[in-house]
């Protein structure tokens, strides 16, 4: 087993409860004699445990169970032409409204985007901060696996105002700003809005 396979089998271990798994033992026990996959695989577990730490303290509404039973789809008797027909028709409506859809966006598109800015701010893991409104120096670790684990990466500027960070078209940034995780910093990029959500194409990370 080679590293990388390693690191891709440990990308989904959820614990204790994986031990059991052949694949797992094996990808653990190569860790073992990597320092750089088990250093990486502490960092990864510590992260899944905040994730997981926080779902525990969700409680699910009390009347779940009955609000599913109550909206269960009552069964009909299944004419086939008229489901057809009904298919047919949702396909030439949503292919209509998709072409509309894409007209609009590409007009909007192209009014939205393009000056250039720089912005001074937190580097956030978007993942866990808009899940679970996670940000800050307690949450660097986490930040920092998850951003480069390649989940989304943002900043969080001095007025409030949060950014999508992309680099280029087939360039990802998230390696050059995993170590930049919840620390301050200024990015210089070209800014741009797609349905009401900021994004900054990243030109310049400069570190203050």
């Amino acid at each position: 087993m080679t590293t990388k396979q390693a690191k891709e089998i440990l990308l989904l271990y959820r614990g204790s409860i994986d031990d059991g798994d052949p694949q797992f033992r094996e990808a653990s026990a190569h860790a073992q004699g990597d320092p750089e996959l088990a250093q990486w695989l502490r960092e990864q577990t510590s992260c899944y445990n905040a994730i997981r730490s926080k779902l525990r303290e969700l409680e699910p509404p009390t009347d779940l169970s009955e609000t599913i039973i109550r909206h269960r789809p009552i069964p009909f008797r299944r004419d086939w032409m008229q489901i057809l027909k009904l298919a047919a028709a949702i396909i030439v409506s949503a292919s209509i409204t998709a072409v509309g859809f894409k007209l609009s966006e590409r007009k909007r598109y192209s009014i939205a985007q393009g000056q250039e800015i720089l912005v001074k701010g937190e580097v956030l893991d978007m993942t866990c901060y808009i899940a679970y409104n996670l940000s800050g120096p307690d949450h660097a670790e986490c930040a920092r696996v998850c951003i480069r684990n390649g989940l989304p990466v943002g900043i969080k500027s001095e007025n409030g105002k949060v950014y999508l960070l992309t680099g280029k078209p087939g360039h990802s940034v998230n390696a050059e700003l995993a170590d930049y995780a919840a620390k301050i910093v200024t990015i210089k990029g070209k800014e741009s809005i797609r349905d009401g959500f900021a994004q900054l194409q990243v030109e310049e990370i400069r570190k203050f």
